[in-house]
């Protein structure tokens, strides 16, 4: 709740802005710092609450960035036409303001549900036990050392950042990163190569709808396809799907119709929409339920500044290429390196859950 109120009040405050600067601090990194908080709390509620059917929640609450996706893109170019920018900024800080009824609403469902046992995936079991064996280690150091424990091994066990030393977790960066340079950042200019192109300013926004009504499919898709799977295919199939998603990236190099092009955007939106809740549930099956929100967090703390370095480049690139095009190969480019980190973590899963089962 907190946070969404401060993300209100920073998009308010930008609609006085005088500069652009001024914009990018309350818009971007005012905003962005409070809905990251409010994301990974969310997401850890869901791990916490629902042991089943965690693939049919996670795409649920997925929808709603594909519904809004969808609905306000155009919405919000329209307003801009209205009511000019700072006007608009106004109706979007109204829409902010709403979510807190939201986080109200999670808080009284979350004190009145029943807290359920963290499930722990058999990589995580392998986990556990090396973690057991650092503390007791640990403990030992401290028995000959008169007991005395200092503050920062106190914050690294409070704060899990025992995470910081596995691999597994930058190899989940590396995997999500890949991905969201493609289906995030490169469709970022989307827009812009719509206008450019020629389509009216409603019919070039228009696209980032067509990419949120694939979105929505695709959850759905995602939801019954990934819990029918078995677990051990399961991401060599995701991997399939990320790889093919390359595809329509290249194909818009030589497309300009608009009808040709809000088909492809579906098809975009049909592929990869589902794929932020199966990534998820990736971090889960690696870390457990336990420390999942810990482990999300420190993915996001390390991925949303390359994401950002990301897009700065991906725009320097178009610059120099003088053409939006350059994104979308790149975008696809980058699909393929996900495919392959993906892999490369599905070995990493099976060969723990090996470990686990010889001990």
């Amino acid at each position: 709740m907190t946070s969404v109120l401060v993300s209100s009040t920073a998009i308010l405050v930008s609609s006085f802005a005088v500069t652009i600067w001024q914009i990018y601090v309350c818009c971007g990194l005012v905003n962005g710092f409070c809905i990251a908080g409010s994301i990974i709390g969310l997401y850890g509620e869901v791990a916490r609450c629902f042991n089943k059917n965690r693939e049919i929640v996670y795409q649920v609450v997925g929808s709603g960035a594909s519904l809004g996706g969808f609905i306000f893109c155009p919405l919000f170019q329209l307003l801009i036409n209205v009511y000019h920018w700072r006007g608009a900024l106004w109706i979007i800080s109204g829409i902010y303001f709403q979510l807190a009824a939201g986080g109200a609403i999670l808080g009284l469902t979350s004190t009145s549900t029943e807290k359920s046992n963290p499930h722990q995936s058999a990589v995580t079991e392998v986990i556990e036990q090396e973690l057991n064996h650092d503390i007791a280690t640990k403990e030992i150091k401290n028995e000959t050392q008169g007991g005395k424990t200092t503050l920062i091994s106190h914050l690294y066990d409070k704060w899990d950042l025992k995470l910081f030393l596995r691999a597994d977790l930058y190899l989940y960066v590396l995997g999500w990163f890949t991905f969201s340079l493609s289906f995030y950042l490169a469709l970022l200019f989307m827009i812009p190569y719509g206008s450019k192109i020629g389509l009216t300013d409603i019919q070039a926004s228009s696209l980032a709808s067509a990419v949120g009504f694939g979105e929505l499919g695709s959850r759905v898709f995602y939801s019954v396809v990934m819990k029918k799977c078995p677990h051990t295919y399961r991401y060599v199939f995701l991997s399939i799907i990320v790889a093919t998603t390359s595809i329509p990236f290249f194909s818009l190099v030589a497309l300009k119709s608009y009808p040709v092009l809000l088909t492809i955007f579906v098809v975009v939106g049909v592929m990869g929409g589902g794929v932020d809740a199966v990534y998820n549930n990736l971090l889960i099956d690696i870390f457990g339920v336990s420390m999942y929100p810990s482990a999300y967090g420190y993915a996001n703390v390390i991925s949303y500044p390359m994401g950002m370095l990301g897009t700065v480049t991906l725009g320097h690139v178009i610059d120099l290429y003088g053409s939006e095009t350059i994104a979308f190969i790149i975008g696809g480019c980058s699909l393929l390196l996900s495919s392959g980190f993906v892999l490369i973590m599905n070995q990493r899963i099976k060969k723990l859950q090996l470990l686990n089962t010889a001990e």
